[in-house]
């Protein structure tokens, strides 16, 4: 993964482009995306992202697991300072761009924040949205525009796919588990880091 070696800037950039990543116990997934997202996106276009993450069912002031941490260490990223915590209607506020790792946090998030649906996809989802969106697109809009083309696209994104949506879980299972899931996660993070090279976050 090409864009993905460097660590995470200080977070507080409150004119940035917001990105929450969601996922259950904000232990294995959801910390290991958020750190591979930021690293990605600053190198892409620094300070112009915020990444952050949460879970549904988190493991409140937890650190990421073992399995989380070494696949970061191999990637270039660093979990060590990393401390779960709930998701919160704030939380879904402040970003400008929701991704959960698996079907079922999509009506989590929009329990709390209903009027989130517009800017909250699966990880995956969002991804293959991506790949079918007109490369003018994503090189003349801006991000706010891309997500609101992503969600008028979504209803042509293929059905037949959205089994595959989710991202392995792999809390309490080995390292096989903790491979599946990042090459699960890896492609669509290009994908994501890839468009924000051609936007350059306008």
């Amino acid at each position: 993964m090409s864009h993905i070696h460097q660590q995470p800037e200080a977070r507080g950039r409150t004119d940035a482009f917001g990105i929450l990543v969601v996922c259950t116990g904000n232990i294995c997934r959801s910390p290991l995306a958020e750190r591979l997202l930021q690293a990605g996106l600053d190198e892409a276009s620094p300070g112009a992202f915020e990444v952050s993450s949460a879970g549904t069912f988190a493991h409140s002031g937890n650190p990421a697991q073992p399995g989380s941490l070494t696949i970061a260490a191999q990637l270039g990223v660093g979990l060590e300072d990393f401390r779960a915590r709930q998701l919160e209607e704030e939380h879904i506020a402040r970003a400008d761009l929701v991704l959960v790792l698996a079907r079922s946090h999509r009506p989590e998030v929009l329990a709390l924040s209903p009027s989130a649906l517009k800017r909250t996809f699966t990880l995956r989802e969002f991804a293959r949205i991506l790949d079918h969106m007109p490369l003018r697109l994503q090189r003349e809009g801006t991000w706010p525009g891309l997500v609101a083309e992503a969600y008028r696209g979504r209803q042509h994104a293929a059905a037949s796919v959205a089994e595959h949506d989710d991202v392995t879980d792999p809390y309490r299972l080995g390292p096989g588990a903790y491979d599946q899931m990042t090459q699960e996660m890896l492609p669509s993070l290009s994908t994501i880091i890839e468009a924000a090279v051609a936007l350059r976050a306008k």
